[in-house]
């Protein structure tokens, strides 16, 4: 589980991240506690908002297939959102 701490902004990116929002998340416990890791981008399939808790799949070959490019260096992706 994540809870999505930011917007990831590029002014140039891999093409095939063209039209997907990308956001900062940062790992936490089930009790909603940080798990000290550094943060990571993570496309977003929801429309998650910020501090929202979500559930994200670190599968890079998930998400390439997601993007539709083998090469892309996409590796992260929110595979769903928490409702507290």
């Amino acid at each position: 589980m994540c809870r999505v701490v930011g917007n990831a902004v590029a002014t140039h990116s891999h093409p095939s991240l063209k039209g997907f929002s990308m956001l900062l998340c940062r790992q936490e416990n089930s009790n909603g506690e940080s798990s000290g890791a550094p943060p990571f981008v993570a496309i977003d399939l929801f429309g998650a908002a910020l501090h929202q808790r979500v559930f994200v799949s670190t599968d890079g070959i998930g998400a390439r297939g997601i993007v539709d490019d083998q090469s892309s260096p996409v590796r992260n992706y929110i595979q769903g959102l928490i409702d507290e």
